[in-house]
């Protein structure tokens, strides 16, 4: 049931579903599966949400729309670690996250686990190591990963300002 707050979107139904998926010319390769769900702060599935994926060294994006469930998925290809001047950044997947009632910019990022360069990663080096465990996908396969959004409470995902 809708809400007052709720005064952006719905996305999928005004014709996002034509463009969920830009491979760009990078997108040889192999690809990684990132399958979730997208929570309200009373741990409720957000429907018709979207994720943009992306990461730097890849000049494109995926857009996953969320089910009725809040639940996605998205392939996208295998990122890297690069170096940056603050250190070595570890392979990491860029998140945008849209819905409605969303009037703010919410950034994250999915990190691997038991990558070794997380720790010295200068954004994830940034975050609580109480909190980290939010910005870490869980691995469920081959080239299969788990990753969920909380937008609010206990266990609400790390977001990052533009």
């Amino acid at each position: 049931m809708l809400t007052p707050f709720q005064t952006v979107g719905p996305f999928g139904s005004l014709g996002l579903r034509d463009c969920l998926s830009r491979p760009g010319a990078s997108s040889a390769g192999s690809r990684l599966t990132i399958r979730g769900r997208l929570f309200d702060g009373h741990g409720q599935g957000v429907p018709d949400g979207v994720l943009e994926l992306w990461h730097p060294g890849w000049p494109d994006y995926v857009r996953a729309l969320t089910a009725d469930d809040g639940s996605y998925e998205a392939q996208v290809p295998h990122p890297a670690a690069f170096a940056d001047p603050d250190g070595v950044v570890a392979p990491h997947i860029a998140v945008h996250v849209l819905g409605r009632g969303i009037l703010t910019q919410y950034l994250t990022r999915i990190y691997f686990p038991d990558d070794a360069r997380n720790d010295a990663d200068p954004i994830f080096a940034l975050v609580p190591p109480a909190r980290r465990a939010t910005l870490v996908a869980a691995h469920d396969g081959a080239d299969s990963y788990h990753f969920d959004v909380v937008l609010q409470g206990e266990r609400e995902t790390v977001f990052f300002d533009a």
